[in-house]
């Protein structure tokens, strides 16, 4: 013999999955993750990791210069700047980086800044470095393209819009 239903029970358990639904989908929307967003024209990528140092070959002296950032929740930390060669308009007046690099002279700079507007060329050979990724920006875009690099906080939706900078790339150097 089947027993019908019970109408209130059936009532309580479809309203319980609705609330949670809508507390999933309120979570879902809210949640943020703090990443660097990466952005020339139309083309964004994105990384989450906090550190990250930019790369290239100056233009006047021929050697590799390097800066290191932090991501900090209101913007960028410059923390620190290597380069090969010491010439005219080479910063000299910070104190020398705690942390040796051999073949550089190091400064420690701690400037903040709100995101990076940064000119890349295969001339200068740009490139991004994070984690166990090296992103040669300079072959993404045309030469002289201006590349933003902006601490953002992205929802699960934002990231499942975009990609990570190292899934764009097809560079296998390191």
């Amino acid at each position: 013999m089947n027993k019908p239903p019970n109408k209130r029970l059936w009532l309580i358990s479809s309203a319980t999955v609705i609330v949670a639904l809508v507390f999933f989908l309120l979570w879902v929307v809210s949640t943020r993750e703090s990443v660097i967003e990466v952005r020339v024209d139309e083309k964004v990528c994105y990384f989450v990791e906090p550190n990250f140092e930019l790369r290239w070959i100056h233009s006047v002296e021929k050697q590799w210069w390097e800066e290191q950032y932090l991501r900090e929740s209101d913007g960028l930390l410059l923390t620190t700047t290597y380069f090969e060669a010491f010439g005219a308009g080479t910063p000299s007046t910070e104190a020398v980086a705690k942390v040796k690099k051999p073949g550089y002279i190091g400064y420690q700079i701690n400037e903040r800044l709100p995101h990076l507007n940064w000119v890349v060329s295969r001339l200068t050979q740009g490139e991004i470095d994070y984690s166990d990724h090296r992103i040669l920006i300079h072959q993404w875009v045309p030469d002289y393209s201006e590349v933003t690099i902006t601490p953002k906080a992205y929802s699960i939706i934002d990231r499942l819009n975009k990609d990570f900078c190292h899934e764009l790339q097809s560079d296998e150097s390191q």
